[in-house]
């Protein structure tokens, strides 16, 4: 048996077993830096601001509320809205509740996407009652029109139009929502959210 050192060979191979070792790890770090970069700029401050849904943005500023009218009975009626960007910020979910004498009510819960093939917002919510409403959201002189159809479990569709209108001290908007008739745009309702505080 017959035993061989080879001081500069035996560096060599430590050298190399480094470099195999090291090279996997930088190639991670790389692609863990990069991949932080390219996750950091649709999270950062700026996202709303570039988002196609940043007319929506305004929205997850607040909660907001939006004092009903009493019910038949008497009771005290108002809806609670909540809307927040998704984790990625490719999406603004929707919540809202009834408030009925203090008790919150499920109403409605949705989404407003960006459809980049159409390059257009789009929304679906359902309420509570199992409808499912379907539209688009369009910019028009200030304010947010989303024309949409509400789908009902017996098969009925309504068509519908509501037009968002930020305040000026965005403190809150209005909602005016109309029905799509054959005679066409009926009012059905018009109510003001405003921030909680």
């Amino acid at each position: 048996m017959s035993i061989f050192y080879n001081h500069i060979g035996r560096r060599r191979s430590r050298l190399e077993g480094m470099k195999s070792f090291a090279s996997p790890l930088i190639h991670s770090l790389v692609v863990a830096v990069a991949m932080s970069c390219v996750v950091a700029e649709p999270l950062g401050k700026n996202a709303a601001s570039t988002s196609p849904l940043a007319p929506l943005a305004f929205f997850t500023n607040h909660e907001w509320t939006a004092k009903l009218p009493d019910g038949p009975d008497g009771k005290t009626v108002s809806i609670h809205a909540r809307f927040t960007w998704a984790e990625n910020h490719q999406s603004i979910r929707i919540s809202n509740q009834f408030i009925v004498n203090g008790k919150p009510m499920p109403y409605i819960d949705g989404l407003y996407v960006w459809n980049p093939q159409k390059k257009i917002i789009m929304f679906w919510y359902a309420d509570a009652e199992g409808n499912l409403s379907e539209g688009t959201v369009t910019l028009s002189e200030g304010r947010l029109v989303h024309e949409f159809q509400e789908m009902h479990g017996d098969g009925k569709v309504e068509s519908f139009v509501a037009r968002v209108s930020p305040l000026a001290n965005g403190g809150g908007w209005d909602n005016e929502i109309l029905a799509r008739k054959e005679g066409g745009l009926v009012p059905v309702v018009k109510v003001q959210y405003l921030a909680d505080k």
